[in-house]
């Protein structure tokens, strides 16, 4: 059986939680300041990711209001641009 060098690193990626974990942080990261403003990523201290939870930190109280608010919204947002339904819960911290 030949797999797709895209197959085994997803399959490597799914296996080691750590690897993942990190993978996902990073590619987060891209949405994040690809697709939301600067008001937003500016304000933004940080982002983690592990187990299908993101931690999200930010430093201005009304914008975490308007986030949690939004958060299925964004969820869904953030699972679409990593084409995987991996981000389950969102916290904001």
């Amino acid at each position: 059986m030949d797999l797709h060098i895209r197959d085994v690193l997803k399959n490597y990626i799914k296996k080691d939680r750590k690897i993942g974990d990190n993978y996902y942080t990073q590619k987060i990261k891209t949405f994040w300041h690809a697709e939301l403003s600067d008001s937003i990523t500016s304000r933004t201290t940080e982002l983690r990711f592990i187990k299908g939870k993101l931690y999200i930190k930010v430093n201005s109280a009304p914008l975490r209001h308007e986030l949690f608010i939004g958060r299925k919204h964004l969820m869904d947002r953030i699972n679409v641009f990593l084409n995987e339904d991996v981000v389950h819960v969102i916290d904001f911290g």
